[in-house]
């Protein structure tokens, strides 16, 4: 029952990192691949190594700031950066960017000047310009940000990936993605080693063939093995393409370097999980609850692998923990359906009927979860409401297979013969009857098993005696097990002797009790003996 809808709200907004592999580059990495919390952290974290640009540094936390609308803060990065370089170009950049995002047009047109005469036709200042103008309005600016881009053509002849950057990341703003993946291809032809180019090619393309993305990270990661950002975003593809055991590899490998960040280990317990790793996953979720007990996914992650390892009676156990110390939170209908299945499997149907009912309440529309509450209900003897469920999965089902239907007859039928009165009886089985009448008239051909269920049903609607309406369906099982001499072989695994068995019992039963017919009844009554001697071989 595994989906992605579930996965989602498993992660509960656990989100990939990266380890820090590069220093402060790997923050300016990550904000370029627009996971400014990442790039955050990992610059603070490196502010202060020998080898961090601390000016440049300071403007993308300024420019993290900025994409999370703290004005305040961003000046004060920007100012920090000009203090360490007065002649930083970046950082006038920063300025101007909150100048045009305050309406301070005249105030951005001074430091976008200042920075192009601390960086005389650099292209990538230009196109940095060019972005500022883009992120504060993009219609207004329009005229503006056209000519810092050719401005940027003219001085680097064209040749500046960040140039084909930025105009990949416009059109993937109106999702045109495979004209942009088409600029993030220009980028990584001028510069095959720019690994923001591979990313970006990747997520917009994932959306046109998502293959050929997959095929474009295996490239970068080719080229740059020991990369955390093209560890992280291949794994991911991997993911989203339904490739589990590739992203837990992956990521079992990016789980490696001492620096991932705590909600990394949480991450890798659920890529282990989806690929089925159920050992590894539940080692590393007990690892994180030793040192956080009360780490909601990773207390969700201890049961559900416990439950798919059939270590029953553990994961109810902390199944009850994980929902009694949490009282309130977002639990999801695999949460509860889960659960039910370690009940299930502790032999505990009565209990796992109530979270199959919580599921379902939940869920109402969900068909797989009413047939499986349907087949609990019945493990649990509660066939009158083990066919109401699966009547409900039926309704659900534009055009219901024969199998299906022929399944809701034989839940009809056992509520049937459970039932606590014959009237109660009567109505089941002609509901029963509604079904596999269904299956005989759409059956391209007969089956001698859909005449037994039809003749059982009509015994259950009459007080479990046979009627001619029966006896009819009985005569026609028998009518089709006759064409196949090999039915009356002992020998035969099907078992149909035992079919002859019963039509034969209930025949004698009709003719020689209601519709009396003494011959009738000597001659089943000699196939009846004859069935039973071939039975006794076997």
């Amino acid at each position: 029952m595994k989906s992605k809808l579930f996965l989602s709200l498993l992660l509960a907004g656990s989100l990939f990192a990266s380890a820090q592999t590069q220093g402060y580059k790997d923050g300016i990495e990550y904000y370029k691949a627009g996971q400014y919390d990442n790039a955050k952290t990992i610059l603070e974290r490196t502010l202060n190594d020998a080898s961090t640009d601390k000016s440049l540094a300071y403007y993308y936390l300024g420019q993290v700031a900025l994409s999370n609308g703290d004005k305040a803060a961003a000046k004060a990065y920007f100012d920090k950066g000009l203090g360490i370089n007065a002649q930083s170009a970046y950082n006038f950049v920063g300025l101007g960017a909150l100048n045009l995002l305050s309406g301070q047009e005249a105030a951005a047109n001074e430091n976008f000047k200042k920075a192009q005469n601390f960086a005389k036709k650099d292209a990538d200042v230009s196109v940095s310009i060019a972005r500022a103008y883009y992120n504060a309005d993009p219609v207004k600016y329009a005229k503006e940000i056209q000519k810092n881009i050719d401005n940027a053509r003219k001085y680097s002849k064209s040749q500046a990936p960040s140039i084909y950057i930025l105009e990949g990341d416009m059109l993937a703003d109106k999702k045109d993605y495979g004209s942009a993946a088409a600029k993030y291809e220009n980028a990584i032809f001028n510069d095959p080693s720019n690994s923001e180019g591979y990313v970006k090619y990747a997520n917009s393309y994932f959306y046109v063939n998502r293959d050929y993305a997959i095929q474009k990270l295996e490239e970068l990661l080719v080229k740059q093995p020991n990369s955390a950002m093209a560890q992280r975003e291949l794994a991911e593809k991997y993911f989203l393409a339904d490739h589990w055991k590739k992203a837990s590899d992956l990521y079992g490998k990016y789980i490696q370097n001492p620096n991932h960040f705590p909600e990394d280990k949480a991450r890798y317990a659920v890529l282990l999980y989806w690929g089925e790793k159920y050992n590894e996953s539940l080692n590393v979720a007990n690892e994180i609850l030793s040192a956080d007990p009360s780490n909601f996914l990773m207390q969700r992650v201890r049961f559900l692998d416990q439950t798919a390892l059939k270590d029953y009676e553990a994961a109810i156990v902390n199944a009850q923990k994980f929902f009694g110390d949490n009282p309130g939170a977002n639990f999801t209908t695999n949460d509860y359906i889960t659960f039910a299945e370690a009940l299930s499997g502790a032999g505990k149907d009565d209990l796992a009927v109530e979270q199959y009912e919580i599921a379902v309440k939940r869920d109402p529309e969900n068909g797989d979860l009413l047939k499986d509450l349907s087949t609990v209900y019945s493990q649990n003897k509660q066939y009158a409401k083990s066919a109401e469920a699966y009547d409900a999965y039926l309704k659900l089902q534009e055009n219901p297979s024969l199998n299906d239907l022929f399944g809701m007859s034989g839940r009809y039928l056992n509520a049937a013969l459970n039932a606590e009165n014959d009237e109660q009886a009567k109505d089941l089985a002609n509901r029963g009857l509604e079904y596999v009448n269904q299956v005989i008239s759409r059956a391209a051909d007969e089956n001698a098993l859909f005449y037994q269920r039809q003749g059982r049903l009509f015994i259950a609607a009459n007080d479990k005696k046979p009627d001619a309406q029966a006896i009819e369906a009985y005569d026609n099982m028998l009518r089709i097990l006759d064409a196949d001499s090999q039915n009356m072989n002992p020998a035969n695994p099907a078992n149909t002797l035992e079919m002859y068995r019963e039509a034969y019992s209930f025949e004698i039963m009709y003719y020689a009790n209601f519709n009396i017919d003494k011959d009738k009844a000597a001659l089943f009554t000699e196939k009846y003996n004859q069935v039973k001697e071939l039975l006794s071989q076997n």
